[in-house]
């Protein structure tokens, strides 16, 4: 690795552990304020907005795994809603209390290595900021795992792994965070995202013909659909 990007440093983040509810939701409240705040709704809306828009159905479904607090999905369905459209969203986290902040009824505790769901069963099967929690053979598991239950495509965005972002982070976390939580985890996010080129391999053995490109600044976004 150069300089500017640093070795890869796996590690178990807070967040996915056990943590009592208010500490969990004070994190959940600093991670949607970031994707507000640092221009993550927008990238969001500019991948995937016209993939489901895309999508030959009345009533597209979108799989957001790892969703936390479902934030992503209710935005992406307000955006639809005034394009005339409505979008079905069904949040999937593991921690069944980030399960209980999503949409009652359309909100799923499961392990995303082993989807719940019969095959072809949703449009589109998306990720925001999940893949660097997973070493490279849950990453190509994951991605096979999400293909089988997709009948449109599947989409990931997440960081690249650089020490610009691991400065900004350093600064949110002194002026910006409320949580002691995500200062920790917003560290630890960085020092354990892919480069663009080694998901490009994960992808390329996982899951042929999809393609991972730059999305916005140190953000890379994986896009599959189904031929």
């Amino acid at each position: 690795m150069g300089l500017l990007v640093p070795p890869r440093a796996p590690s178990d983040e807070l967040l996915d552990g056990n943590l009592a509810p208010e500490e969990a939701e004070e994190s959940l409240a600093d991670i949607e304020w970031i994707h507000r705040a640092l221009g993550g709704r927008r990238i969001v809306r500019r991948h995937l907005v016209p993939l489901l828009l895309a999508v030959p159905s009345a009533r597209p479904v979108l799989l957001d795994l790892g969703a936390g607090s479902g934030h992503v999905g209710r935005s992406l369905a307000g955006e639809l809603a005034r394009r005339g459209r409505e979008l079905v969203t069904i949040d999937l986290d593991r921690q069944l209390l980030h399960a209980r902040l999503s949409a009652k009824g359309r909100s799923l505790a499961a392990d995303a290595l082993r989807l719940p769901l019969p095959d072809r069963s949703v449009d589109v099967v998306s990720s925001t900021l999940f893949l660097h929690h997973f070493d490279d053979a849950s990453v190509a598991a994951l991605l096979r795992e999400s293909s089988r239950v997709a009948r449109f495509a599947v989409t990931a965005l997440d960081l690249t792994r650089h020490r610009v972002p691991l400065a900004v982070n350093a600064l949110l976390a002194r002026f910006a965070y409320r949580s002691p939580v995500t200062r920790s985890d917003g560290r630890a996010s960085v020092l354990q995202a892919w480069t663009i080129p080694e998901l490009r391999a994960i992808a390329a053995r996982a899951l042929p013909g999809a393609l991972v490109r730059p999305a916005g600044p140190f953000v890379q976004g994986l896009l599959w659909k189904r031929p």
